[in-house]
């Protein structure tokens, strides 16, 4: 069986929202073995572990999580790769309803949910501040042209609030990320994540983690 990486995650697009990826990410990182304490995986993503618990529980519906055995006990299994080729592989989402939104009905016919347009002004200022240069970008499409730039960033961002950074301390860490990612060709979470599991004990998590993001681009 392949083993599943982060980018498998970031390939779903929106069937998917941001704390559901967060999740599917930290699981991806155990490889092929996954059976973590969801205590472990609440650590990795900064997230409650009740909050994870109900995550998996809705990952699990939408076909991209199976569990095995009980209690505290659960080995996980990813179904990703079925789903990274195209979207017609995709599992079938209500994606409005997955974050807490009402869908568009069609008055004429009830029974049909309309496709939803996206927000792009509201995209377009979430993103403000966090544009990635375009020569940087050129270097990281050569390493991968598949790369999803405004999704790595969406969980990056995510990451590094917890963890205490100011969003101008996250902006300016993104970009050192970036670079990053065009010189090692690993993307930005795996890098971010590879800094964060290097945290330990550190009494000032963000400045550590900070000191440890600048060293990245180089």
């Amino acid at each position: 069986m392949a083993r599943h990486y982060s980018d498998d995650v970031f390939r779903l697009g929106d069937c998917l929202n941001p704390a559901e990826k967060l999740v599917a990410i930290a699981l991806a990182s155990y490889g092929e073995k996954i059976h973590p304490s969801q205590a472990h995986i609440a650590m990795k993503t900064g997230y409650h572990p009740d909050t994870v618990s109900r995550i998996i529980v809705t990952l699990r519906k939408k076909g991209i999580v199976e569990t095995f055995g009980c209690g505290k006990s659960l080995t996980y299994k990813l179904n990703l790769r079925s789903y990274a080729g195209g979207t017609s592989d995709r599992p079938s989402v209500d994606l409005r309803s997955s974050i807490g939104a009402p869908p568009i009905v069609d008055r004429r016919d009830p029974n049909t949910v309309l496709n939803t347009v996206p927000n792009t002004g509201a995209a377009d200022a979430a993103s403000a501040g966090w544009e990635v240069p375009e020569d940087v970008q050129g270097r990281i499409r050569i390493r991968d042209p598949r790369a999803d730039m405004d999704a790595q960033r969406r969980v990056c961002a995510k990451v590094m609030v917890q963890h205490g950074l100011t969003e101008d301390e996250a902006r300016r860490a993104w970009r050192d990320l970036c670079l990053g990612w065009a010189r090692t060709g690993n993307n930005a979470y795996d890098l971010l994540n590879r800094e964060v599991q290097q945290l330990g004990g550190a009494r000032d998590v963000r400045a550590v983690l900070l000191h440890r993001l600048k060293g990245v681009a180089a």
